[in-house]
């Protein structure tokens, strides 16, 4: 069975590549990543990140490195920076086998937990969508998968690789590593009644753990000391307590609401099958009730945190995932003919949602590969449904794994062809470029960021911020005045009127998102402008 896993992950790498490309760089998130890796390239500097020209400290440099390293190999594009999500997903999903494997000992159990884990649509929305999540996910699972190891063989190699594996999620998103590591340790070994043993080679794995943690904070924090009140005031206590701050606060019930949602419909499953043994449930396994209490802790914890958005519980859904391999395998012929008309149901949707793609005018699609897909996906279930000589249980992996595929296909179907929808700027910025086709005009972004405007473009931008969050930046880093030529805070009186110089220039063009107003007090804004055009949801002036 594994030499078919392994084939299997070889197979679905080419199916995640395919058109991974094909769509534009989403903003905010996925732009702003893809464009401080492009400008790590272009530069040389890869201890300091900067997006469109102006240092960004947000986040540690794992993320930019390997959206840096894309670009080497496949060139600054879509691809190159989504690619490594692709490899992430596959680390991710040999690691739950093998974890899988250590703690139930069994191969079936082992292809189900990966089969479910690859189902989840947060874990698919996380490898189609540039974050530090898959990432941070990848090195938190092998920390998970080098504890048990070590637990298992003894060997030193996996007890440094762990703290090793610790410190490189550290530089992935911070502290944040050590909440679903720590909680998992935690419950195994209140459930197994273990102490916590401490010997010299654990607290030289802190250590390793800590210099890796701490190398590039140290060195960025050597060239700015005021970086370290920022990183642990704004970047940590800020983020998690005064999300307001960030304009990421949501209310404690968030996760509570779609934490399954976005883990559908396995995650329901799960939820029913410890629903309907809830009388048997001692008798189910102690490995059980660990991922159980970690899920359930985790999910508490992370909803007393004010910030929130949905990919930051990526890490939840492994042990979720492991749970969801050991039900599968004892579930009941009638059990999983439910499940399989519940499958159906899904499939029907997403037929449903490739018809609307078609038909609906608004909506732009492939119509040849829509129907290819509907076809495929009408076919294959209503065979492997109708087929007598497989099992129940398999026919319910097989719908699982094609309803997988299918929605990847969807995606990239309807992203690639609906820039405006997917909140890609991408179709803007060919229009932007044809209107600039000697490369000199000055390109203005009024009250908005738009990294990918710079990485489509390939040249630097002007922003012009007026109280939009959005476009606001934190420039008390800079150590000269050279962002001044392409960042204007109206805010400033001497912005204002630098803004009114830049603005008597006759090759400007000016881009505005269709809510954002000029008002009549910034009148010289548009006073050279002889042309507007409505362009989705922006408006240019040229």
């Amino acid at each position: 069975m594994k030499f078919k896993f392994y084939l299997g992950l070889l197979f679905l790498f080419v199916i995640l590549n395919i058109g991974q490309g094909s769509w534009g760089l989403t903003e905010s998130s996925e732009a702003r990543y893809a464009e401080i890796g492009r400008e790590m390239v272009i530069s040389g500097d890869y201890l300091h990140p900067q997006l469109l020209g102006i240092s960004h400290y947000h986040k540690p440099p794992v993320t930019y490195y390997l959206t840096a390293l894309g670009y080497q190999i496949f060139g600054v594009n879509e691809f190159g920076a989504r690619f490594f999500l692709s490899v992430a997903l596959i680390i991710q999903l040999l690691l739950v086998f093998k974890i899988a494997l250590l703690l139930f000992k069994e191969e079936k159990i082992a292809l189900w937990s990966a089969v479910i884990y690859l189902s989840f649509p947060v874990v698919l929305i996380a490898t189609r969508n540039l974050t530090t999540d898959a990432y941070l996910t990848t090195f938190i699972v092998t920390a998970i998968f080098l504890w048990l190891k070590r637990k298992n063989e003894r060997g030193l190699i996996y007890l440094y690789g762990f703290y090793a594996a610790l410190g490189l999620a550290f530089l992935t998103k911070g502290p944040v590593v050590l909440l679903p590591v720590l909680t998992f340790i935690a419950v195994w070994k209140f459930i197994n009644k273990e102490r916590l043993r401490v010997t010299i080679h654990s607290v030289l794995g802190v250590f390793l753990m800590l210099a890796i943690s701490a190398s590039w904070f140290i060195a960025v924090v050597v060239d700015h000391p005021n970086l370290w009140d920022y990183f642990i005031i704004e970047q940590i206590v800020n983020r998690s307590f005064n999300a307001q701050s960030f304009h990421r606060d949501k209310p404690f019930w968030y996760y509570l609401l779609f934490a399954p949602l976005v883990g559908l419909p396995w995650f329901g499953f799960i939820i029913t099958y410890f629903f309907k043994n809830r009388k048997h449930i001692k008798n189910i396994d102690k490995h059980v009730f660990i991922l159980a209490i970690t899920v359930g802790v985790l999910l508490l914890v992370f909803s007393l945190f004010s910030s929130k958005l949905i990919l930051y519980i990526l890490p939840v859904y492994p042990f979720l995932a492991l749970l969801g391999g050991y039900l599968a395998v004892g579930i009941s012929q009638k059990r999983a003919t439910i499940y399989n008309k519940i499958y159906l149901g899904f499939y029907a949707l997403l037929v449903i949602a490739l018809l609307i793609l078609i038909f609906y005018e608004k909506l732009n699609v492939n119509i040849p590969l829509a129907v290819i897909l509907i076809l495929f996906l009408i076919g294959f279930s209503l065979f492997l449904y109708r087929k007598k000589e497989v099992f129940v249980n398999q026919k319910l992996m097989g719908l699982t794994l094609c309803f997988t595929v299918g929605l990847l296909f969807v995606y990239t179907l309807f992203s690639s062809a609906n820039a405006d929808m997917i909140n890609s700027v991408k179709d803007l910025m060919a229009r932007v470029e044809t209107l600039d086709k000697d490369n000199t005009a000055n390109i203005i972004v009024y009250d908005n960021r738009l990294p990918s405007a710079s990485f489509y473009l390939d040249k630097k931008i002007i922003t012009i911020a007026n109280g939009n969050y959005r476009a606001k930046r934190e420039t008390e880093f800079e150590q000269d005045t050279l962002y001044k030529k392409y960042y204007y805070d109206l805010q400033k009186p001497e912005d204002l009127h630098r803004a009114e110089a830049l603005m008597r220039g006759h090759k400007n063009i000016l881009i505005a998102h269709d809510n954002d107003t000029i008002p009549d007090s910034l009148h010289f804004m548009l006073r050279n402008f002889r042309n507007k055009e409505d362009a989705g949801k922006w408006l240019i002036y040229y």
